[in-house]
């Protein structure tokens, strides 16, 4: 994995803005269909990002809806940006919540910033 992340991010430039919402609603209803939902499979997306999030409500929602189902979330982080978005989505210090109150079912996001490792 790691090989094909370093041969595919020399032809790759990332630039703002971030917004994850739009991926993140067709991941959900790939996964909510009935032939994934039957399936006892667990899903992992990794997501590489190299700034903060300019659709925080919605993909916290969207994570939130996410976190009742057989899923994790990856998000590696690139770069020396904000990355303040990402360590609230990851949970680890409060319950991720959507704008309605709603919590999280269970923790689904781990961030790692990839110059750390």
């Amino acid at each position: 994995m790691l090989r094909t992340y370093h041969n595919a991010i020399k032809k790759t430039t990332l630039a703002g803005p971030t917004y994850f919402a739009g991926f993140l609603k067709r991941f959900l209803k790939l996964i909510e269909t009935e032939e994934y939902t039957n399936s006892k499979n667990f899903y992992v997306l990794v997501i590489l990002t190299d700034g903060c999030i300019h659709d925080m409500k919605e993909t916290s929602s969207l994570m939130v809806q996410l976190s009742y189902l057989p899923v994790s979330l990856i998000i590696v982080g690139i770069g020396d940006e904000d990355f303040s978005d990402m360590h609230t989505l990851d949970a680890d210090q409060k319950i991720l919540t959507d704008p309605s109150g709603r919590p999280a079912a269970r923790d689904i996001v781990q961030f790692v910033q990839f110059k750390d490792f």
